[in-house]
C-alpha cells in the first residue's frame, strides 16, 4: 500500500501541471505566462469544474502521500522530527488544494479563509525537501533546490521592489516584467515546491523495492561470462 502511494507521489508534479493543461482550453485567451493557475477555476472559464475537481483530487492525493512519507521516511534513515515536518507540510499543501476546490476565485476565502491559512505550510516544502533529499543521498539536487528557492524568494515576496524603493531606484521595468510573466513565475515556484516531492517519492519507492528483494537474491553472484 505504501509503495503504491509513493508511486502516486512520483506523479504529483505531473498531475499539478497536467490539470492546468487540461483546463486551459476552456478559458478563453488564457496565458500560462501572465495568468495564475487558480484563474482556470474561476467563472471566466467555460468549464471551471475541470480545474476545481482536479485540485480536489490533487489535494486528497497530497494528504495520502503525506501519510506514506510519515511511514517511509524514518525507515529510510530520515529523522522522525524531519519526517513529521515533511509530512505535515505536504498535508498542509493538500488542505490548500481542497480549499481551492471549495472556494474557487473570485471567492475571497480562496486566499483569506481559515483553510487557506491552514494550507500555508506548503511554503516550508522546498527547504524541508532539500533537507530530506540530503539525508537520502541526493545531495546535488538538494543544493540545486535550495539555490532555486533562494533565487525565487526575492522575486515572489516583493523584496526587490522594497529594496528599490528604499534606494530610490526606478523599478517600473521590473514591475512590468512581474505583471507580464506572473504566471511563469508562479509555475517556477510550484516546480521548486512539487518536483522534489516526486523525486523523494521515487527514491523511497526504489529503496522499498530493494528491501522487498529476498536476501538470497541480493547476494546471488553474477553468472560467469
Amino acid at each position: 500500500m505504501i509503495r503504491h502511494l509513493l508511486g502516486l507521489g512520483v506523479a504529483i508534479p505531473l498531475i499539478y501541471f497536467g490539470i492546468q493543461l487540461a483546463a486551459a482550453p476552456f478559458h478563453p485567451g488564457y496565458s500560462f505566462l501572465s495568468r495564475d493557475a487558480s484563474t482556470l477555476g474561476s467563472a471566466v472559464s467555460t468549464a471551471p469544474w475541470v480545474f476545481n475537481v482536479g485540485v480536489l483530487v490533487l489535494g486528497v492525493l497530497k494528504m495520502a502521500v503525506a501519510g506514506a512519507l510519515m511511514h517511509a521516511l524514518p525507515r529510510a534513515g530520515v529523522g522522525r522530527v524531519l519526517s513529521a515536518m515533511m509530512a505535515l507540510a505536504l498535508a498542509s499543501a493538500g488542505v490548500g488544494s481542497v480549499n481551492a476546490f471549495l472556494h474557487p476565485l473570485p471567492d475571497p476565502r480562496h486566499t483569506e479563509g481559515i483553510l487557506s491559512l491552514l494550507g500555508g505550510g506548503f511554503v516550508l516544502l522546498p527547504l524541508l525537501s532539500a533537507a530530506v533529499l540530503w539525508r537520502l543521498g541526493a545531495r546535488r539536487y538538494a543544493v540545486l533546490n535550495v539555490v532555486a528557492c533562494l533565487a525565487l524568494i526575492p522575486v515572489m515576496t516583493g523584496l526587490v521592489q522594497r529594496v528599490c524603493m528604499q534606494a530610490g531606484i526606478d523599478f517600473s521595468g521590473f514591475q512590468a516584467f512581474l505583471n507580464g510573466y506572473h504566471g511563469l513565475i508562479q509555475r517556477a515556484g510550484a516546480a521548486v515546491v512539487f518536483v522534489p516531492i516526486g523525486l523523494i517519492a521515487h527514491l523511497l519507492r526504489r529503496r522499498s523495492a530493494v528491501r522487498d528483494v529476498p536476501l538470497a537474491a541480493q547476494r546471488r553472484p553474477a553468472p560467469a561470462r
